[in-house]
């Protein structure tokens, strides 16, 4: 794959604010979520709702013992996604268990089904991505020899063919239940895990999956590439060649594990091909991989006028380097909230996501004044029956991604710590 970019000296400054303005149309504020506007105040309040439900009778001893009953009779709003008591039982918080438990206890575990604010299903039905979100949980965490700071507890929601909460189906398309100062969502499971796993990365995702390694060597072969500098009869393949795909995207933590700091990344989608689909396409060694990394060219040449006032400069990228940024899709060039955009399944089996944004394959060459390279095609996402598919072009053949039975328990979608993985048994880009 080639680009070349002419450029006009005098146009510069009008190009790279268009840039920053472009890039400003990606970030974490999105398709946010949005309070909704609450009703008149004639109707019963989230306390006196729960009370009357008896399917809500152990939730309802949990969030009194806890000391919530009085916020959720007052005037200030929330949104109460309510466990039955089915829910409650198989989670193991059956009436005996609660008297147990401490208020403290019960206050983590209530508090992190609570929003501030009143979202109504519109509201989920209308986002376009996961909307990651604060609860009122909060816990105190020691820095290791250094001093106590608070926890922030989150919660990711998606309304597509049911009811998302940190990635688990919770019921089906849920209608809430409006009261005077707030909405309940009956459903049917405790949620007390993380929206994200971040004790791990995509690279320790890659490195400890036997059905990656192809992927895994691909990666390193195409670092090493870039380290040596290899040129071609006057280009040259180095830092000014910045692939979106290699191994400091995968490794590159999104939050310190030992004082919860954020770094300003962004966290990708990538489509990682297994061996089966390396093997299918006659890549059967490191070798083979290889030699489709070098059966081109690549590197970078410019060309200028004598006074510099034009300039062309031709991109040339390896084979290798083309079929990796393929699999990858990248919401920004870097974001510093705790949970930018990341595009889970029930995203992809929602149906949005074909909005010529988050779709776009795209890579950003150098560091100021860097060109905005595109792909041909943007890739193309559907869904039938709950199973998210996906295409490199919109005649092209549809791929699977597998879904996983227990996202608690991932074996093909991944949701870590600076990214999401999923496990695809084809690769996009063709090269025969």
């Amino acid at each position: 794959m080639y680009f070349k970019l002419n450029i006009n000296i005098k146009a510069i400054t009008v190009c790279l604010a268009a840039m920053v303005l472009a890039a400003g149309c990606i970030k974490s504020s999105d398709s946010p979520l949005l309070s909704a506007p609450m009703p008149e105040y004639n109707q019963a309040s989230l306390k006196q709702a729960i009370t009357s439900m008896d399917t809500l009778s152990l939730f309802y001893q949990a969030i009194d013992k806890a000391g919530y009953s009085s916020l959720l009779a007052g005037n200030d709003v929330y949104t109460v996604f309510a466990p039955g008591n089915t829910a409650m039982q198989a989670a193991g918080l059956n009436a005996e268990k609660i008297r147990q438990l401490t208020p403290d206890s019960l206050r983590k575990l209530v508090g992190y089904h609570m929003l501030a604010g009143a979202y109504d299903d519109y509201s989920l039905r209308g986002l376009l991505l996961t909307s990651f979100v604060p609860t009122l949980r909060e816990d105190t965490v020691l820095i290791p020899q250094q001093q106590f700071y608070v926890k922030k507890s989150w919660l990711s929601i998606q309304q597509s063919d049911q009811l998302y909460l940190n990635s688990c189906a919770v019921g089906g398309k849920i209608r809430p239940l409006a009261c005077a100062n707030g909405f309940i969502y009956p459903i049917g499971s405790v949620v007390n895990f993380a929206p994200v796993d971040e004790s791990r990365t995509m690279w320790e995702v890659i490195e400890n999956d036997p059905e990656l390694s192809m992927y895994r060597d691909a990666v390193l072969l195409l670092d090493s590439i870039k380290q040596t500098d290899v040129y071609f009869e006057g280009t040259v393949f180095g830092s000014i060649l910045t692939p979106p795909l290699d191994y400091p995207l995968l490794s590159e933590r999104k939050t310190n594990p030992d004082n919860g700091t954020v770094n300003p990344r962004s966290t990708p989608a990538v489509f990682a091909p297994t061996n089966k689909a390396f093997h299918d396409a006659g890549f059967h060694s490191l070798e083979d991989l290889r030699a489709l990394a070098y059966r081109y060219p690549f590197g970078v040449t410019g060309w200028a006028n004598e006074d510099y006032t034009e300039v062309m400069i031709t991109f040339r990228f390896s084979s290798l380097d083309t079929l990796l940024a393929r699999n990858i899709l990248v919401s920004g060039n870097g974001d510093a909230a705790r949970y930018p955009i990341r595009i889970l399944y029930s995203d992809l089996v929602k149906g949005t996501v074909n909005n010529g944004i988050f779709n776009r394959m795209t890579r950003v060459e150098g560091q100021s004044g860097s060109a905005y390279i595109r792909y041909p095609f943007d890739l193309q996402f559907s869904a039938a029956n709950g199973v998210a598919y996906m295409q490199w072009r919109s005649n092209g053949d549809k791929i699977i991604i597998p879904k996983d039975d227990n996202p608690l328990k991932p074996v093909n979608n991944f949701n870590v710590d600076n990214g999401v993985i999923y496990k695809v048994d084809k690769l996009f880009y063709p090269f025969n």
